[in-house]
């Protein structure tokens, strides 16, 4: 059965008894039927509809590449003009500065995914233990190691209220009840009569 064409209905003898059919009358009307599930991509095109659809977003990818290429280019010519109206010893300094701030993200970059790697690090060991999320709260780009131990150990302090807090509130009892023998509880007291 897994070689059959798509459009081709299948009569199993015994099944279409029920409808007073001939055998094989829907298969016309199944012909009919567009089956997107079986169209490719150029026989899906040739709708109007989705080749408007098609045209849209192809146009809107082109232009926002077209933008994207332009600044680049405009910011290439801008940095070829600028080196134009330098000095031999300006356009040196001026390579310097550009590498030295190039090296200076760079080694942010690794400080910040070292100071990240060594809050999990806290974050995971047994005495200072406390949930991995609350670390996205932390800018590490702009942290020191010395502010990376307050920021833990705030955390931790938190953190350890907020678990004190749940416990205490699932903990908690309600008042004791009146029972009776029988194991019910009873809502007033039964006055004596004898």
């Amino acid at each position: 059965m897994g070689d059959q064409e798509p459009n081709k209905v299948v009569v199993v003898p015994g099944t279409d008894g029920a409808s007073n059919e001939p055998a094989g009358a829907n298969v016309a009307a199944q012909k009919q039927e567009p089956n997107n599930a079986n169209k490719s991509f150029d026989d899906l095109l040739k709708d109007p509809n989705y080749q408007s659809e098609y045209d849209k977003k192809v146009t809107k990818s082109l232009d926002t590449a077209k933008l994207k290429w332009k600044e680049e280019a405009d910011k290439a010519k801008t940095e070829a003009e600028k080196l134009a109206g330098m000095k031999a010893e300006e356009k040196l300094q001026y390579e310097l500065d550009k590498e030295k701030k190039r090296a200076d993200d760079s080694e942010r970059k690794l400080s910040s995914r070292d100071l990240k790697d060594e809050a999990i690090k806290i974050a995971t060991s047994k005495d200072t233990e406390f949930d991995v999320a609350f670390l996205n709260l932390i800018d590490f780009e702009n942290m020191t190691a010395e502010k990376l131990n307050e920021q833990t150990k705030l955390i931790k302090s938190i953190s350890d209220k907020l678990v004190e807090k749940a416990i205490n509130n699932f903990s908690k009892e309600d008042s004791p009840k009146n029972v009776n023998q029988d194991g019910g509880t009873v809502k007033k007291p039964v006055p004596k009569i004898f």
